[in-house]
């Protein structure tokens, strides 16, 4: 039932739905000077929701800001959700997540994290899809060995994530406390800190740190298709943060 209510919830927030929404109205509307005001409403709301300039103002509020990291840690905890419900092991489609997968891939051969751990089943209720044993394959593929490749295939949301990680790490004992780097995507990171930190497990998040930001003409003043995305996973990002809350998860 959770789960149910938090995808709804994250539909209802969408961007998209509320601009289609005012258009489909204003189109229909009987009178004359409503039909207008609810086209200028979706209007302004398009160019809002897809100007690159706002979207990242107010995206600077929700992301985590880079802490200083060590210069190697014993495990690189990598997140799910990155790859399309159509995958195959042979053909992995990956999302726009893909970037935590990325990130994984530079750390481990620049030797900044001696083990990856891949957590996540499927984020979906009618897939039985394992999202770890996928990205495993892939990373064989890329030269890591099998013998630091650890997967967790239980955890079907980010609260478990971390509830079966920390299981895991408890089960290897070599290290009373051995040092972790969380890996995910920087919409998804401050959700994901609240987790582990409930789980009790201390990580480190991996934030990169941009010191500009490019910008050019035709993206702060032509609308910006992928930007009406980046509001959805935001808006899905800050629904689920509160639903966890109100679960008690973070």
């Amino acid at each position: 039932m959770f789960f149910i209510i938090s995808k709804i919830l994250s539909f209802l927030t969408d961007p998209f739905f509320w601009i289609l929404l005012l258009l489909i109205i204003g189109l229909f509307n009987k009178k004359k000077y409503k039909r207008r005001s609810y086209i200028l409403a979706g209007l302004i709301s398009l160019f809002i929701f897809s100007n690159s300039l706002i979207y990242k103002f107010f995206f600077s509020f929700w992301e985590i800001e880079p802490e200083p990291l060590k210069e190697q840690y014993d495990y690189g905890i990598l997140l799910g959700g990155m790859i399309s419900l159509n995958s195959t092991p042979n053909n992995i489609e990956f999302n726009s997540s893909s970037d935590r997968l990325l990130n994984t891939i530079d750390l481990y051969h620049r030797k900044r994290i001696k083990k990856i751990i891949i957590t996540g089943a499927s984020g979906s209720m009618v897939s039985e899809l394992i999202e770890a044993d996928y990205i495993k394959k892939y990373l064989l593929n890329t030269g890591v060995p099998e013998s630091d490749i650890i997967t967790e295939t239980r955890s079907k949301n980010t609260y478990e994530n971390a509830k079966f990680t920390k299981k895991i790490i408890e089960k290897i004992k070599k290290k009373s406390n051995p040092s972790c780097l969380l890996i995910t995507s920087d919409y998804h990171m401050r959700r994901s800190i609240k987790c582990f930190e409930k789980a009790q497990l201390k990580v480190d998040p991996y934030v990169k740190d941009l010191d500009e930001i490019y910008f050019d003409f035709e993206s702060i003043i032509i609308p910006q298709s992928h930007i009406l995305f980046e509001w959805k996973k935001l808006s899905h990002e800050i629904i689920g943060y509160i639903s966890y809350k109100m679960a008690g998860y973070i």
